[in-house]
């Protein structure tokens, strides 16, 4: 069996070196030796070796090439030769190597203020002492108590571990562990991630702004050691709170965006916040923007068109809501048109109300009556206008019908009934719904008197007017009606009823006149009801039977006188009336019986009776009595006397010739003789002309004025209607005529800003009235107003453009403009049009560049005209301008003082010159003084004491005239010379300052002084 020649035990090698394990036996035949290693870390089951470069076995013997840790274990090593068991032995292998870390770098993370704990494990022989670097520097947890270090042995090495409390940003370091044993060093790093969350943006700038976004950029803060997932843009109102915003997420990898949906014209405040996977940053500074103004985004609300009257809709509406401004609105533009057209809206502007939620309105004026109109509305700011308002729809309020209706016709049917017809207005003439017509009816003799029309109303367009006078001759009107009022009505139109019996005499009388007369007397049928052809007078014995008799009397007769009657017999009498048709109905009978003695009675009735201005009328009184009555008058209760216009007749009747105004009243007829008397009393009434009406005005616009007419109450005629008379300040008269029923009238077509006379005249059947007090008055308007310079005149070089439309026509429409101008150094003006139309822009051309000119505009309208002057010089040929002028100023008492001591070169030559002059005025009166008081005196004279005052005269030479006196011609000569060269030395000044004038710009200031 085998015996060992060489048993192996356990060995120790360097880790790196080459290991070399004897296993040698002998016997025989010679044992086969091999080598197995055990499965794990202890002995027991072993595998064959595996074949590998590093590892074989020669000759028993086991190399192991470079040994390292991993061939570190428990061998067995068998030799066998079949012979016996054969011998095994179990060995340890063990490497003695350096620390040793498995990882050499890795990464590690820690939140910012949570704890932290870094590991190294070292294996390797121990004991293995291991130590930490922070960034290349010793750590020392003796310096810092954050830190702590531990260490814990295993069967492979050592573990240490390196505790942080609360991580902070400076720990985001490269730790660094240093592991040593006796074979060696090694060391491994972990590179330390402290992650926070990131710093807070900054540098948040605007980019680029519209009315709805707004274009951001920033600067990238520190990360927090993890990457930026995204960057949240916070942004709110200004007026809101941050618990009120609204958020864009943008990519933590870009540094701008953009954020939409904003609202325009709104000051918003925006931040940014960062973000990453530790959390989110402080925000960013708010930056406030304000975006770009748009057109408004919504439409006015609550729109309520109203009518106001026939030709006005009121049209209210509130603002639309306030998010939707964009912009502060100036105004509305608010646009209608006739409704189911394809015509454009007419718009009007309306100024913005600056108080909140204020109800806008506006009345639209001048549409057509009852007509239906579309309105829309849209607010605008300067950015422009937004969207249009739904259309509201509405009509005008209803007018009355501006046609009458056609083809009116009449027909009578009875004596007291007459078929009207007609066909209604065009419906273009409505003006609103036609619901009844009125037909207005009277007799014609009082068709004018407006209490005594009768109005019949009906829905059919024919109607029959009943209970009429018979035999009357009817007028009649037809009109329409709509809940605006009364329309127009039609011409008038004329029927008669037909006759008919007429009704019984209105009164009878009768009076004895005789033992055998009676006289019957009646008053006309209040309704004779035809053409009365007779009346006939019925008499009997009163209480007598059979048939009365009767007697036939022509229609213009009113009395009758019965004869051959008895005596004391007591008689009835009776009258009837007759037309074509038949006999009326009989009167009252009256008693009567014939008498000796005759009481004077008056025949005639109280009447009233109707006179004509300007003609004759007469009032009977006829009497009956024995002796024969005598016959006064009284007129309004005074006794007449007689006079040219008046006188009573033979048959007692009272003749009023040309009767008068003042003629109307009562008259009283007064019969008396010696048994009895009586009276009557007749009512006088005139038919004059109207008396003048009065005339007011009730409004005026720039073409038209409207008067009030109130006719004269007292008129006894009716009124059939007016005449209007008006004229212009310096025009000649025009009239128009107004019907009775107008109680105002438009004169139209008038001139505009201009003084017009106006008055009123009535008239009625009679005739035309007086004339009432004239109404001064004007149209609406004024003459042209000025406009600014700036807006009227347009400079060039060679030219000048006038912008007429900067002209305020003061309401009054302009007719022309005339157009005059001069260089400003000329007198004369140039007259360049007089005839320039305002709707145009007018060059004036051929002009001086860079010349001062002097422009005069004549405005003209038809309430005058206004002069304007301006001056402007003409740009340079380069279109330079040239320096102003310089206006001359008014100089006050200290200013002329101030010049006057400043230029004392100026003021002693003048005052030199002043005095020389009063000295020479005086000297000459001196001289001339004495030359009166001693003419001719040649030689000295003396008063017989040698002395005295010497008096000489100048001897002349021979050549000179005797006439001439040296006395005084010598101080005058020096006089003037004096003079003279005084106004030299003051002209000589004057021109060396003015030299100085023009060098210093002062020329018009003095110049003027010296004026």
């Amino acid at each position: 069996p085998p015996r060992w020649i060489l048993e192996p035990t356990d060995k120790a090698f360097a880790q790196g070196s080459d290991a070399k394990v004897e296993c040698k036996a002998d016997g025989f035949p010679k044992p086969q030796v091999t080598w197995k290693k055990a499965v794990g870390d202890s002995p027991g089951e072993y595998k064959d070796l595996k074949k590998n470069d590093n590892i074989r076995v020669e000759e028993g013997t086991l190399h192991i090439d470079n040994i390292q840790k991993t061939n570190e274990g428990y061998y067995l090593c068998e030799a066998i030769n079949g012979i016996g068991s054969g011998l095994s032995a179990v060995i340890m292998i063990s490497v003695q190597a350096p620390p040793e870390f498995t990882e050499k770098l890795r990464n590690q993370t820690a939140r910012r203020g949570e704890p932290a704990v870094l590991q190294c494990e070292a294996k390797g022989e121990k004991p293995i002492g291991i130590l930490w670097n922070m960034n290349n520097m010793r750590l020392d947890p003796k310096n810092d108590n954050r830190y702590t270090i531990r260490e814990e042995i295993l069967s492979t090495g050592v573990m240490s571990s390196l505790s942080i409390k609360r991580t902070e940003r400076s720990d985001s370091a490269l730790f660094t562990c240093v592991a040593t044993n006796a074979f060696g060093s090694d060391d491994a790093s972990i590179n330390m991630i402290i992650q926070e969350v990131p710093e807070m943006p900054y540098a948040l700038k605007v980019l680029d702004k519209s009315g709805r976004s707004v274009q951001l950029s920033w600067a990238q803060p520190y990360d927090g050691n993890s990457p930026l997932t995204r960057y949240i843009i916070e942004f709110k109102r200004s007026r809101a709170s941050w618990d009120e915003i609204d958020r864009v997420m943008v990519p933590g990898h870009t540094t701008e965006a953009q954020v939409q949906k904003l609202s325009p014209a709104t000051t918003y405040n925006i931040r940014i916040v960062a973000e990453n996977a530790i959390g989110t940053s402080q925000s960013s500074e708010a930056v406030t923007i304000i975006t770009a103004e748009e057109s408004p985004s919504g439409k006015p609300q609550n729109i309520k068109v109203e009518p106001v009257n026939q030709t006005t809709l009121r049209v209210t509406w509130k603002p639309p809501a306030r998010s939707e401004w964009n912009g502060e609105i100036l105004g509305y533009y608010v646009g209608y048109k006739l409704s189911n057209t394809n015509s454009s809206y007419i718009f009007e502007t309306v100024n913005f109300l600056t108080e909140e939620g204020k109800e806008h309105s506006l009345e639209l004026n001048n549409l057509r009556v009852y007509t239906q109109y579309s309105v829309v509305i849209q607010a605008f700011n300067k950015i422009g206008a937004g969207p249009l308002s739904d259309e509201e729809k509405q009509f005008t309020a209803e007018g009355t019908p501006s046609q009458p209706p056609s083809d009116t016709a009449c027909t009578t049917l009875t004596s007291q009934t007459i078929r009207v017809s007609w066909v209604s207005p065009p419906l273009e003439s409505a003006n609103g719904v036609i619901k009844t017509y009125k037909v207005v009816y009277a007799s014609s003799e009082e068709w004018y008197d407006e209490t005594r029309r009768h109005y019949k109303k009906t829905a059919s367009s024919d109607t029959v007017l009943h209970g009429l006078k018979k035999y009357t001759n009817y007028t009649m009107q037809v009109l329409a009606t709509t809940a605006g009022g009364d329309g127009v009505r039609s011409a008038p139109i004329h029927c008669q009823t037909e006759p008919d019996v007429p009704e019984a005499p209105t009164d009878v009388k009768a009076l004895v006149m005789g033992q055998s007369a009676i006289l019957v007397s009646w008053r006309p049928p209040a309704q004779p009801n035809g053409i009365i052809q007779q009346y006939t007078v019925y008499t009997k014995v009163e209480g007598a039977e059979g048939e009365p008799k009767s007697q036939k009397i022509p229609h213009y007769q009113m009395s009758y006188e019965a004869t051959d009657l008895e005596k004391n017999k007591p008689y009835e009498f009776w009258v009837t009336a007759s037309t074509n048709i038949g006999e009326g109905q009989p009167s009252k009978s009256i008693i009567a019986m014939p008498s000796d003695q005759v009481p004077a009675k008056i025949a005639s009735f109280d009447d009233t009776f109707t006179a004509t201005f300007k003609e004759d009328a007469k009032m009977p009184c006829l009497a009956v009595g024995a002796p024969q009555p005598d016959i006064t008058w009284k007129i309004k209760g005074i006794e007449f006397t007689g006079n040219d216009r008046m006188r009573i007749l033979p048959d007692g009747s009272l003749l009023i010739k040309s009767v008068n105004r003042q003629d109307a009243g009562d008259y009283t007829c007064h019969a008396e003789n010696s048994i009895a008397k009586d009276s009557i009393t007749h009512k006088l009434i005139v038919l004059a002309p109207p008396q003048s009406p009065q005339v007011t005005l009730s409004a005026t616009t720039t073409d038209s004025l409207t008067v009030k007419l109130k006719p004269y109450e007292g008129d006894t005629a009716p009124l059939h209607g007016y005449t209007i008379h008006y004229k212009p300040e310096f025009g000649e008269w025009e009239t128009s005529e107004v019907s009775v029923d107008a109680q105002k009238y438009t004169i139209e077509n008038l001139l505009c800003g201009s003084r017009y006379q106006v008055y009123a005249t009535g008239f009625n059947n009679i005739g035309a009235g007086e004339a009432s007090d004239i109404l001064n008055t004007r149209t609406k308007g004024y003459k042209p107003k000025l406009p600014e310079k700036a807006r009227f005149i347009e400079v060039s070089s060679n030219s000048v453009s006038l912008h007429f439309k900067a002209w305020k026509d003061g309401g009054c429409p302009m007719s022309h403009f005339v157009v005059e101008n001069k260089k400003r150094d000329q007198i004369e003006w140039n007259q360049i049009s007089n005839n320039v139309k305002p709707d145009n822009n007018y060059v004036v051309l051929d002009l001086e560049p860079a010349t001062w000119y002097n422009l005069r505009i004549t405005a003209h309208n038809s309430a005058g005209f206004t002069v304007a002057e301006y001056d402007f010089a003409t740009l340079t040929v380069t279109g330079g301008t040239i320096a102003p002028s310089r206006d001359l100023p008014e100089l006050t008492a200290e200013d002329t003082i101030r010049i006057i001591l400043s230029n004392l070169n100026l003021v002693v030559p003048v005052v030199a010159a002043l005095l020389v002059i009063i000295i020479a005025i005086i000297v000459i009166c001196i001289l001339r003084n004495k030359g009166n008081h001693h003419k001719g005196t040649i030689a000295p004279l003396d008063d017989g004491r040698g002395s005295g005052n010497l008096h000489t005269r100048i001897r002349l030479p021979a050549w000179m005239p005797e006439w001439l006196d040296l006395n005084f011609m010598v101080p005058l000569i020096a006089t003037v010379i004096v003079v003279a060269v005084g106004i030299l030395v003051v002209c000589v000044a004057l021109s060396r300052r003015r030299a100085d004038d023009l060098r210093g710009g002062q020329k018009d200031v003095y110049c003027r002084f010296i004026v």
